[in-house]
């Protein structure tokens, strides 16, 4: 198959957890022999118009930083490039439903070329928040012409449904990651008495980091053992944060280390993960954490809970609450033994359900349903993901 993906901000260089998601399964793709081609703009100086990517061929158009004059003229620049490649492509696949998607989907139809969505967000994110905004509801009207949408949770299968989408046409997957090679193992260093609590993501308000340091300001105060939080990622609140940190006295024990390129060799030497947020998807980054071995401190929103399963879930806190948050992260720092077993039921999770290869093939067969003019079949797949205790070795629960 010849598969088009559409991302607003398509790698390189790496923008977030959307576009390297996108990015990865392209790759994974591309190895069972597909042809991948990306659709995006050229939002940095260094990129081409068009270019090769790990196999994958990139078309670009330049970026509009004033929204009116994009919304005016990335429908004429969209339409070029897809009436261009329309004879090379068998389907497209869209990463999320900004007014980019919008406009694909709409020449997609003209061209008559199937469509699959991404809903990557909920609420505020995902489509309520999206009917409220200036037209709004032509964009919904725009998402529901998509041949199939993907739903990566239970709150997501909701939203379509209050929008009358078909559940027939709803695939149900979550994010996946590559499996580390077997000969790489978390290298803990032991030169360290502290046990490290590690955030990654954006510094902004919806990743909660309010909350996380007066959190660990109780941490602080109830336990002897030497602690260090270390908060991985750059954004609008770094400056409030970090003024927020010394009011409250946390001194060295919080490390701001700003972006990082290689966040799995800095996981290393964690010991907790911990994740906040207000509102999330399928996080990548607790899916990198679990991969390494780490037990899993956050909100229960989103996938979060599809994530870490039955397991992880008395470690997952509602939004806001700083006494739970802290008291979850006490409880995890006081008991190394029991850091362990749950740093290994991670790590074994993903092996069993989110390796990246395990969700291309599902994707896979979306595709191959959709292009022989059954997507009302799609919703058929994968129907127990979503499900805690899923276990895909008898596709039933545990």
């Amino acid at each position: 198959m010849n598969i088009l993906m559409v991302v607003p901000k398509y790698p390189f260089p790496v923008v977030g957890g959307l576009e390297r998601q996108a990015h990865e399964l392209s790759k994974s793709l591309l190895r069972r022999g597909h042809v991948i081609h990306a659709l995006s703009s050229r939002f940095d100086q260094g990129q081409k118009d068009t270019e090769i990517v790990d196999g994958i061929q990139i078309h670009r158009i330049g970026w509009i930083d004033f929204s009116p004059v994009r919304f005016l003229l990335y429908p004429f620049k969209l339409s070029r490039i897809l009436l261009r490649l329309r004879h090379e492509i068998d389907l497209i696949h869209i990463h999320n439903i900004s007014w980019f998607g919008a406009f694909v989907t709409l020449f997609a139809k003209a061209f008559k070329i199937p469509v699959i969505t991404k809903l990557p967000n909920i609420g505020t994110y995902g489509i309520p928040g999206i009917r409220r905004r200036l037209f709004g509801l032509l964009r919904i009207v725009l998402l529901k012409k998509s041949d199939a949408i993907i739903a990566m949770t239970p709150e997501s299968l909701a939203e379509l449904e209050c929008i009358g989408f078909p559940k027939e046409r709803v695939l149900k997957v979550t994010n996946g990651i590559p499996l580390l090679p077997p000969n790489i193992r978390r290298s803990r260093s032991h030169l360290s008495d502290s046990v490290n609590a590690f955030f990654v993501g954006r510094l902004s308000q919806e990743k909660g980091l309010i909350d996380l340091l007066y959190a660990w300001h109780l941490v602080k105060m109830h336990v002897a053992h030497p602690v260090k939080l270390y908060i991985i990622g750059d954004g609008s609140q770094k400056d409030d944060l970090k003024s927020l940190a010394q009011s409250l006295n946390l001194g060295n024990s919080v490390e701001f280390c700003g972006f990082c390129a290689d966040v799995s060799a800095k996981l290393t030497t964690a010991d907790i993960f911990v994740l906040p947020s207000y509102a999330e998807g399928n996080s990548n980054a607790i899916l990198e954490a679990m991969r390494a071995g780490i037990p899993i401190v956050s909100t229960q929103i989103g996938g979060t809970a599809i994530q870490v399963g039955s397991k992880g879930e008395h470690f997952l806190i509602q939004p806001g609450d700083r006494k739970a948050l802290a008291d979850r992260l006490i409880e995890l720092i006081k008991d190394e033994m029991l850091r362990l077993q749950l740093g290994a039921a991670m790590r074994a999770r993903i092996e069993n359900l989110f390796s990246i290869d395990r969700v291309a093939a599902v994707y896979e067969q979306a595709y191959e349903l959709i292009l022989s003019s059954r997507s009302l079949q799609v919703g058929q797949l994968n129907p127990y993901i979503f499900k805690r205790n899923y276990s895909p070795d008898n596709e039933k629960l545990a």
